[in-house]
């Protein structure tokens, strides 16, 4: 009897918390987004490289087909993509508002401080953050989730960006999917 009573309540307690991850996924994908982000960071300071952080900032700055950046600024954009990124994936800020923030930011910062002195610090950078989606009234849509698991999980029936790059030097078009 208190065995069985025992397994209820951790299938209940198990129920619980599967219900919480599925229900709350969007802010714990955006808060595993910051921390693998500031991981990947802070290994990268103490090294003192910028690989990963730099392949990082120049995949953003080719999907919105921008040139990239000085290595000097990277730093402070990769600051900008861990914060943008935790927001987008939690649905706080939308992606065609991400895309706009980042590269008025970015903007800014060449036309300001184009050798990236004196460097911003993450508080700094989340601070001019807060100030654009205060200025914009950058919202979550109501009728929109953040990111989902389901979304990570692979293409699915869509083209990778290898495919389609692929395609386009071959001079072929891909059908609908």
């Amino acid at each position: 009897m208190r065995r069985r009573r025992l397994l209820l309540a951790t299938l209940a307690v198990l129920l619980l918390a599967g219900g919480l991850v599925w229900r709350y996924q969007s802010a714990l994908l955006g808060m595993g987004v910051r921390w693998y982000l500031g991981r990947m960071a802070a290994g990268e300071t103490r090294e003192g490289t910028l690989e990963q952080r730099r392949t990082t900032v120049v995949r953003m700055h080719r999907l919105l087909l921008m040139s990239p950046p000085p290595d000097a600024l990277v730093p402070e954009l990769f600051t900008m993509l861990t914060l943008l990124g935790q927001r987008m994936a939690s649905g706080a800020v939308p992606p065609a508002w991400a895309a706009y923030l980042y590269t008025s930011y970015y903007r800014n910062l060449v036309h300001d401080r184009p050798d990236g002195s004196p460097p911003r610090t993450l508080d700094e950078v989340r601070v001019a953050l807060d100030q654009e989606v205060a200025f914009y009234a950058v919202r979550q849509r109501p009728d929109t989730q953040g990111l989902r698991f389901r979304d990570i999980r692979g293409p699915g029936d869509g083209y990778t960006a290898d495919e389609i790059e692929q395609a386009a030097r071959e001079g072929r078009e891909l059908p609908l999917r």
